[in-house]
Order: structure tokens, then C-alpha cells, then sequence
């Protein structure tokens, strides 16, 4: 089989293919668009070339021979690369793969696994992720940023692909996730390739977290697989070539030299943890994320308890005391989740799961707990949970106490309302205490929303006239026309100082919202019969600002 490249009239050369027999040529080929009958000048040249250059022609080895040699690992990748050349090679590679898989095979052999279907689609994706690089806009936010758009989202960009990569794990497709990941890796190098230098450097710190997260995965899917010692070392070298461009994979190397029989994880699975939990000496800087990815398999296949005693030696109790939960012995799980658990978003996983489990008694005792630690992390969902939970179930004296930290927690209308609700008769005693961290709050919309629905007008014009106080125009309206009858002149004011700062600064590129402030104004005047006042005001407005010719026949129009 001769083949040969030669250039042509096209930008990309012709392939030549020619087989060659005893008795000479026996069939060619040449992609040159040539319909005339027998064979084109580009075939010619390839013969010519083979009779008088012999010598200058590259013989390949058999490709029998080139595969031979290859390990398992060595030719998935082979089969992957060439897939990635066209949608043509891919097909074939599945044609070949349904083939072998169509043809009877003795019990003891193991089908060929066919690669997803979606391969190369995670391919394009990640290469046209890294393509879009330093593409984006600078001017998308208020302020010009020139470094803003180089900054590249590798979590965004590994994320949806990974996700494929665990749910391959989960139905048990583990070779098949075997493809997905090194695919994902290979295409990652390949696309820091051709990162532009000052995106690279940008970008190294990302490059360098994903290249934990890959390992991270990679980590628990050879982990989910039996692999014999040979084939250990083949991924060890694999790694290694990896590590030459992606970055320290140091966490998935670990995986396969301690595998699930490295004494310190087999004594931690038994139960007996001591400080240094899973490991000899020191843990590493990546000992949660392997941690993370054990669990993950020993969840899938069953394994409790194991589960259950690596994540509290690895300093996951959140996760043990859920799997206890998950396992049945939820009154245990009551008891760590209230002698381990310092945040109440912790709390609320754990008591979430129990209700759930059919534990609701238990799961309001922990979750009463949670309300009163000193974290704040996670306590306003928390309450919210505890609060509609307890309420259902019939217990009032919590649901109340919940209700009220809810409110303390965010201080919107809705929490104001569902305290009101839940504690009853007990309102006027609660009422002025949650006032007085209103009265705190920082927060204007929320206070003018509570103050406007208990009808406390002079606390939200209070709220709306300190000194620090950022007034948004939609809260200065609401408390306005919920003023205007009993206190027009508030409004006047307001309405008139907004007007004035924008005139007085010289902003003309807002003139029209200041017209629009002193036309409100101006309806306040005429409901209350005050049109010559609202007139001098005017005409002092027009003599301050004559010189604003943009301004005055604007402020004319609105006489």
C-alpha cells in the first residue's frame, strides 16, 4: 500500500492511495476532484516518484505490528485520538466496536466496550470552550476591566463532563467512564496547547485546581475497577505523561498505589480512627478529595458502615451521620449530629434526611439544636425548615422559636408575617422585639415593606431620611404616596431634593429624571390647591440653573 501527499491546485494537498500487487497496480485513489476517466496526474507522480526515488520512500511498520506492543491504556487512547480526526473515523471505529460485539464470543470473554456515543461531542465542546478564551467582553460591566475577559471558568468548562463521568459510575458503566475521563483529560491537554501564552499565565492557578479535579475524578474511577498489577503500572505511566503538561495528578497516583488495601484506610473503614485518619503520616493537601471519591464508591456499592467510619475518620461527619441516618440508626445519628456538628447548614442536611426517613420528632429535636449555635451559616434556612416543620407536625413552642430567628435571620415581610401567624396570641409581647431589630436593620426595602404593612409611616419616612441610608426610587414612591395625605410636605421635600442634587451637580445626562422628580412634586402641590407655591419654587429653580440651556425648556414644559 503506497500512500502519498501531493500538492495541487486545492490549499490542502491531495492523498494518493495505491495498491500495489505482483503484477503491478491494482487499485488507486486520489481526492482531486478528477472525473475524466483512468487516473489523474497526481497518481502519476506518486508512481513516477516510486520507480525513480525508491529510496526517499518512508516504509511504516505493519500496523499489526505498531498495536502489538501497545498496552490496554496505550490503545484506548490510540482509538480515541484518531475518533477526534472526524465524525467519518469515529463511525468507523463504532462500526468496527458493533461488529465484534455482534459476533459470538466464549462466556468467559469480556465484549468490547463500545465509547460513548457523545465522545467527540465533549470533545468539540471543551476545545470550543478554550477557543472562546480572552474572547470575551471587557466593557460588560460598569467599569472597563482590561483583564476581565481573560479569565477562564475551568470548573464551568469540566463540570458538565465530569458529571457524565459519575453518572457512568452509577449505573456501573465503569469502563465505559474509564473512556470518558481519559478523553476529557487528553482534550484538556490538548487544548492548553493552544492557549496563547498570557491567557496561560492568567490562567494558571485555575489550571492548576483543574488539574486537581481531574485527578480527583480520574482517582475514583480506577478506583471503582479491579485492575491487576500490570495494569497498575500501565496507568502509573499514563499519569505520569499526563502530569508532563496538565500538572500534578498526584491524588489519582495515590489512588492506585494504595488502592483499597492500604492498611491505615482498611483499619479507618473498620472503625478504628484515630487522628490521622486515613493515612500513615502527614495527610495530604488532596486528602479530602480523595476522601470524597472513596466514599462515592463505597456509597454506590453498599457499604455502610465502611462508608460510614472512613468519612468520620476523614473528618466528614456531616456525611457519616447521614449514611448512620440512611442506614437505619437514626437515634445515634440524633446524637453525633448534636456532639459533632458546629453549622447549622450541616444541622439542616442531617434533619432534612430524617424527616425524610420518617424521623420527624427527631429530626425537629436536632434541628432545634442547630437554632441555637453560634454559627450563622445556614441558620435562616434552617429556621425557615424548622418553623413550617414544626408547625405541620403540631409543635407551636418550637415553631414560634423558630419563627422568631427566621425574622431575626432575614428580615423580610414574609418571615414578619409567618411569625405573626404561627405565634398567635402571643403576638403583642413578640411584636415590639422584632421591631427593635428592625429598627437595626440595614436593609431599607425590607424595613419600608414591614413598616408600610403595619401602617408605621413615620418610621418609614425615618428610615428613609438617615444619613447613610441608600434609597432606591421604587421605596422613596412607595413611602410617598403612602404619605402624601396626612404628610404632603415630607414628600415635597424628598421629591424636590432628588431634583435639585441632580440640577446642582450639572448631570445633564439626567435632567430627564429630575423633571421627572419635580413633576411628581408638582402633583402634590395641585392635589393640595398650592399651585403659586409650587409656581415660586419654579421660578427660583429657573433663576439658579438659567445658564443649563439643556436644563430650562425642559423645566419651562413642566409649568
Amino acid at each position: 500500500m503506497l500512500t502519498a501527499q501531493v500538492k495541487g491546485s486545492e490549499y490542502e494537498p491531495y492523498r494518493v492511495q495505491v495498491s500495489l500487487t505482483d503484477r503491478g497496480v491494482a487499485e488507486t485513489s486520489c481526492t482531486c476532484p478528477f472525473e475524466w476517466g483512468g487516473i489523474c496526474k497526481h497518481i502519476v507522480a506518486v508512481l513516477l516518484f516510486w520507480v525513480h526515488e525508491r529510496d526517499e520512500i518512508e516504509e511504516k511498520m505493519a500496523l499489526e505490528t505498531l498495536l502489538a506492543e501497545l498496552t490496554a491504556v496505550q490503545l484506548r487512547q490510540v482509538l480515541l485520538g484518531v475518533a477526534a480526526d472526524g465524525p467519518e473515523f469515529a463511525e468507523a471505529i463504532e462500526r468496527e466496536v458493533t461488529r465484534l460485539q455482534d459476533q459470538p464470543t466464549e462466556p468467559a470473554e469480556q465484549a468490547a466496550t463500545p465509547v460513548p456515543a457523545d465522545i467527540n461531542a465533549v470533545r468539540r465542546e471543551i476545545h470550543k470552550d478554550f477557543r472562546l478564551a480572552g474572547k470575551g467582553d471587557r466593557l460588560e460591566s460598569v467599569y472597563y476591566d482590561e483583564y476581565a475577559a481573560l479569565e477562564m471558568d475551568t470548573d464551568g468548562i469540566l463540570q458538565p463532563h465530569l458529571e457524565k463521568v459519575s453518572a457512568l459510575l452509577d449505573r456501573g458503566s465503569v469502563e465505559t467512564a474509564v473512556i470518558l475521563i481519559s478523553a476529557i483529560i487528553d482534550t484538556f491537554i490538548d487544548s492548553l496547547a493552544d492557549l496563547d501564552e498570557y491567557i496561560y499565565e492568567y490562567n494558571e492557578d485555575a489550571f492548576d485546581n483543574a488539574a486537581l479535579t481531574l485527578g480527583a475524578a480520574l482517582a475514583e474511577v480506577l478506583l471503582s475497577r479491579d485492575m491487576p498489577p500490570e495494569e497498575q503500572e500501565e496507568w502509573l505511566v499514563q499519569i505520569a505523561d499526563w502530569e508532563e503538561a496538565l500538572g500534578e495528578l498526584e491524588v489519582a497516583q495515590t489512588a492506585i498505589e494504595q488502592g483499597w488495601t492500604y492498611p491505615p484506610l482498611v483499619a479507618a473503614m473498620q472503625g478504628n480512627i484515630t487522628e490521622k485518619g486515613a493515612w500513615e503520616g502527614e495527610a495530604p493537601l488532596y486528602a479530602d478529595e480523595l476522601a470524597l471519591a472513596r466514599l462515592r464508591i463505597l456509597a454506590r456499592q453498599g457499604r455502610q458502615q465502611e462508608y460510614i467510619n472512613l468519612a468520620a475518620a476523614e473528618g466528614q461527619p456531616k456525611l457519616s451521620i447521614i449514611m448512620r441516618v440512611e442506614s437505619g440508626d437514626v437515634e445515634k445519628a440524633a446524637a453525633e449530629a448534636k456532639a459533632f456538628l458546629a453549622y447549622p447548614s450541616e444541622i439542616m442536611s442531617v434533619a432534612s434526611v430524617m424527616a425524610d426517613k420518617g424521623a420527624l420528632s427527631l429530626a425537629l429535636e436536632v434541628a432545634e439544636h442547630g437554632l441555637a449555635l453560634k454559627q450563622e451559616t445556614g441558620k435562616l434556612e434552617l429556621a425557615r425548615w424548622t418553623r413550617d416543620q414544626a408547625s405541620d407536625f403540631g409543635n407551636q413552642t418550637l415553631a414560634a422559636k423558630a419563627a422568631q430567628v427566621a425574622f431575626i435571620q432575614g428580615m423580610t415581610l414574609e418571615n414578619y408575617t409567618a411569625a405573626q401567624k404561627i405565634v398567635g396570641d402571643q403576638w403583642p409581647a413578640i411584636r415590639p422585639m422584632l421591631l427593635q431589630h428592625l429598627q437595626k436593620s440595614w436593609h431599607i426595602p425590607h424595613k419600608i415593606d414591614i413598616y408600610l404593612h403595619e401602617n408605621m409611616l413615620a418610621e418609614a419616612m425615618a428610615a428613609l431620611d438617615e444619613k447613610q441610608a441608600f434609597v432606591l426610587q421604587g421605596d422613596l414612591c412607595r413611602v410617598v404616596e403612602a404619605t402624601r395625605d396626612s404628610t404632603p410636605d415630607w414628600g415635597l421635600r424628598k421629591y424636590q431634593e432628588r431634583a435639585e442634587e441632580i440640577m446642582d451637580a450639572g448631570r445633564s445626562g439626567e435632567y430627564d429624571a429630575a423633571v421627572s422628580w419635580l413633576r411628581q412634586a408638582r402633583d402634590i402641590y395641585q392635589q393640595y390647591n398650592r399651585l403659586p407655591e409650587w409656581q415660586r419654587y419654579l421660578d427660583d429653580i429657573l433663576k439658579t440653573h438659567q445658564r443649563k440651556y439643556k436644563l430650562v425648556p425642559m423645566l419651562r414644559n413642566i409649568r
